[in-house]
């Protein structure tokens, strides 16, 4: 009894974090949902359906950037403090060396495929504001967020990221409210300006943490590769159906579909505060064995689960009220958002099972599993969406997720019985 009792108790501190890191998520994704709500109303279909295409065009690449080093730095630095400013100039290093080429390639590309303007000033203008935002400002912020997580120090990380979102938010107000922006050239000058100040905001609150040593920890680039690739994948998978959509569908659909995963991936949010919360805790006690987090995975997973039934839950009742924030023209919205919303659920069996693999130094097989199905997923989704529309989009993106689910599943439960049946044998 006593010893139950004690487990309650060691269960309130993690229900008081994950209200505070959730909570924090959930007004940031309320912000970033505003954002995009005001976007889509004042720059009109056509303007926000290239902006919503531009967008995945970039996310795409923000995986490459630092080259998935942002995982070494929570996962070290939770076993040893003293190897942080190594950590953070390896990532800083990183982030510098992969965003510049990479903003480069779209300054070349992107004016040409998908111009802002037929002015060319305004056209390479708009790209260079959009894609250092979006490549290495918002790195150099997120890693910054990371380093306080590594420290299991979330109350700060919570705080840079809910600043950011409301940046982001009070960013488009001004643009489109007040000053009445229209195209998607003139909304990134305030899109950069608002990276630029919460950039300043986020270094000047790490280095409390202390400064980066500047140098790369040569044993960790393999790992953040292989890291980065699962990420790399699965944007790419997670963008194709757009990309594809907006070649065979109208601007409207292609807008409306882009809220609709925007708010997909706002969901996600709620399963994430939990695992940011267990995986320095998981990467530490995984030192001894993939076995002996076997009990705390299972049980993250119970209540991932859990809370994934209630959001999908959410946005399928508030899915009318949708096109009240975003604007009556998006027809297409209410019934695409209630046939996503359910994806959640399969999105939390599978990213617990995955981070208790990452926690414990798995990076090859996570990354197999992840780059296995996220490849397969793309094209799935490319052929489907390309023949039968909308249908075709939605039959591969849960194809592919269950998937996930049964693949990350198994091999975790397998991996787990051999590691202990290792352990059974060394302690025989």
């Amino acid at each position: 009894m006593a010893g139950r009792v004690a487990g309650v108790r060691g269960l309130v501190p993690l229900g008081i974090s994950y209200m505070a890191s959730g909570g924090s998520l959930l007004a940031a994704a309320a912000a970033q949902l505003v954002t995009f709500a005001t976007l889509a109303s004042q720059l009109g279909p056509d303007q926000f359906g290239l902006y919503v295409v531009i967008t995945a065009i970039t996310t795409i690449a923000v995986p490459i950037v630092g080259l998935g080093a942002q995982e070494c730095l929570v996962r070290r630095v939770a076993r040893d403090r003293s190897i942080y400013p190594a950590m953070l100039g390896h990532n800083l290093i990183l982030i510098g060396g992969t965003g510049l080429p990479l903003l480069l390639i779209g300054l070349v590309v992107l004016p040409i495929v998908l111009p802002l303007s037929a002015d060319p000033l305004v056209n390479h203008g708009g790209y260079l504001l959009l894609l250092a935002s979006n490549l290495i400002l918002h790195k150099v912020i997120f890693i910054a967020t990371q380093a306080f997580i590594a420290h299991s120090r979330f109350a700060p990380a919570n705080g840079l990221e809910v600043f950011y979102a409301f940046a982001r938010t009070a960013a488009a107000l001004l643009a489109c409210l007040v000053f009445g922006v229209e195209r998607v050239a003139d909304w990134a000058v305030w899109y950069f300006a608002c990276h630029v100040l919460v950039t300043l905001v986020a270094l000047f609150a790490l280095r409390q943490l202390g400064a980066p040593q500047w140098r790369i920890v040569r044993d960790e680039i393999w790992t953040g590769i292989l890291f980065a690739t699962q990420f790399i994948f699965r944007t790419l998978r997670q963008n194709t159906d757009l990309l594809v959509i907006a070649m065979v569908t109208s601007p409207e659909v292609t807008g409306s579909y882009g809220i609709a995963r925007r708010i997909l991936d706002s969901s996600y949010l709620s399963v994430e505060a939990l695992n940011r919360l267990i995986y320095p805790g998981s990467a530490a006690a995984s030192v001894a064995g993939l076995h002996k987090i076997s009990r705390r995975a299972r049980n993250v997973l119970l209540a991932a689960v859990g809370i994934a039934v209630l959001a999908a839950l959410a946005i399928f009742i508030c899915a009318p009220i949708l096109p009240l924030l975003f604007g009556a023209e998006y027809v297409s919205l209410v019934s695409i958002v209630r046939v996503l919303c359910w994806g959640v659920i399969l999105f939390a069996a599978y990213a617990v099972a995955l981070d208790t693999l990452g926690a414990s130094g798995n990076q090859r097989v996570r990354a197999w599993i992840l780059n296995s199905a996220n490849m397969i997923g793309a094209g799935l989704i490319a052929v489907l969406t390309w023949q039968f529309g909308l249908a075709g989009a939605f039959g591969a993106f849960y194809a592919t997720e269950v998937a996930l689910v049964v693949a990350s599943l198994v091999v975790l439960v397998f991996l787990t019985k051999a590691d202990r049946a290792r352990a059974q044998e060394g302690a025989t």
